[in-house]
């Protein structure tokens, strides 16, 4: 058996908890996560997922049932969505920027059990799920003050984690025994990808989804490890989520959070990313403060490293940017530097990117070929076809089921249409126009 098969057989029969157990067994004095003036070691980490873990148990969170989540960036964020997945439950961050009757809706279709909030901005986007919903039977808040003490179903954060330390005094051996059975065919997340709430489509991933992603993508970039990631864009999406959670545990990284997006250019110098991924306009915002850096300056090789490690991505092995519109001035202008931005395509159906460039592969107007184990095609009228282990297990209904996404052979249909030159590079040169394309711009 190959190197290649050796980690691609891996990554198929592994799971978060089988991956995060490593790192707090293998490197468990190195930072994990940093939340403002806070960091937790891949120790400290652990004991909290168990902590967090045994909470959900003690509130009734049981294998398959999903938990709604909608915070900021953050520590807590993090914990209590890998604890879930601990679980065998599954947990699902919802963007931020939803509206009541958005809430409503996905509350109602994944018929979740537990909702964590953060603030009064959240709480007033739930009003009408908690009035109205009837599955809802915990909701926990991390501001105290907008605890509703007159509605049963509310509880603080530090509640929530004295009952997690309850539950572990008598049941020390709860995490195992939890844990243990999940496979890599159990659900690990649900993301609603559309914002319209008249067409709910909540993408069901599995561990084995997930867990592949993490160390495909790790095989294209190869950071070194325990190196930086920098966690600024909603949970909800994507990319975040390979990137900021599954990917950082897969290589036992360092992540930095970001509560504010236009905190970004200002938070890259410290936390100097290995991967990075980023928008057309945050690249363009960075190219404007690259032009603020005289071109004598950033004329040589040297220059170009002095810059890169200026800007925050001295480190960066894969700067990387969605399939769309990138002005190729700007790409030009970071090639200048020794920095190429990849561009990828992916859809939330396929885990992120389906096909990317990456430092070994790379060819600039497409975005890139085929991610290990993944096979693309184009249909006779021009769709891009995707099949492999990326693909999703399906889409969630509302009565619990979960409907594939596939043909009887494999495939899914993305609903891009696109070009494969001789060498495999996938241009996308439109959509569909008679089907819906759940693709990742729609997530940011």
């Amino acid at each position: 058996m190959s190197t290649e098969d050796d980690w691609a057989e891996a990554a198929l029969e592994t799971t978060i908890p089988r991956l995060f157990s490593h790192n707090t067994t293998h490197c468990p004095d190195q930072p994990a996560l940093t939340d403002d003036d806070r960091t937790f070691t891949w120790r400290q980490a652990g004991e909290e997922v168990e902590l967090l873990a045994a909470a959900l148990n003690a509130l009734g969170l049981q294998r398959g049932q999903t938990i709604l989540l909608m915070m900021s960036n953050r520590a807590e964020h993090w914990l209590v969505d890998v604890a879930a997945a601990h679980l065998g439950a599954v947990p699902s961050t919802l963007h931020p920027g939803l509206s009541q009757d958005q809430v409503h809706a996905i509350a109602a279709h994944s018929r979740a059990r537990v909702v964590v909030l953060e603030s009064s901005d959240q709480l007033r986007r739930w009003a009408k799920a908690l009035r109205n919903n009837t599955t809802i039977e915990h909701v926990v808040v991390l501001d105290e003050a907008v605890m509703v003490s007159a509605d049963h179903r509310f509880r603080t954060w530090g509640d929530l984690r004295r009952r997690g330390a309850q539950r572990l005094r008598e049941d020390p051996g709860l995490l195992l025994r939890e844990s243990s059975p999940i496979t890599p065919g159990t659900p690990a997340a649900i993301i609603y990808p559309s914002e319209d709430s008249d067409r709910l489509k909540g993408v069901v991933l599995t561990h084995r989804n997930i867990c592949f992603a993490a160390a495909a993508l790790h095989q294209l970039t190869r950071p070194a490890p325990n190196t930086s990631r920098l966690s600024y864009l909603p949970l909800s999406h994507i990319a975040e989520r390979v990137v900021g959670i599954y990917a950082a545990i897969h290589g036992a990284a360092h992540v930095h959070f970001c509560g504010a997006r236009d905190e970004v250019l200002a938070q890259l110098p410290r936390t100097r990313p290995a991967l990075f991924f980023a928008s057309a306009e945050v690249w363009s915002q960075l190219a404007g403060v690259l032009r603020d850096i005289p071109a004598e300056r950033r004329a040589t090789p040297r220059d170009g490293q002095r810059v890169r490690a200026r800007l925050g991505l001295g480190g960066t092995v894969w700067p990387s940017s969605r399939s769309g519109p990138i002005d190729s001035e700007v790409l030009e202008l970071f090639s200048g530097i020794g920095l190429d931005v990849c561009e990828l395509w992916g859809l939330v159906e396929t885990t992120g990117c389906a096909t990317t460039n990456h430092p070994g592969a790379r060819r600039t107007g497409t975005v890139g070929r085929a991610m290990p184990r993944m096979e693309v095609r184009i249909a006779a009228d021009g769709e891009v076809l995707v099949r492999g282990p990326l693909v999703c297990a399906g889409y969630l209904e509302a009565d619990g089921m979960i409907r594939p996404v596939t043909d009887a052979d494999g495939w899914l249909g993305t609903g891009d249409v696109g070009e494969l030159d001789p060498d495999g590079y996938l241009t996308i040169t439109g959509h569909k126009p008679e089907l819906f394309s759940e693709n990742m711009p729609l997530a940011l």
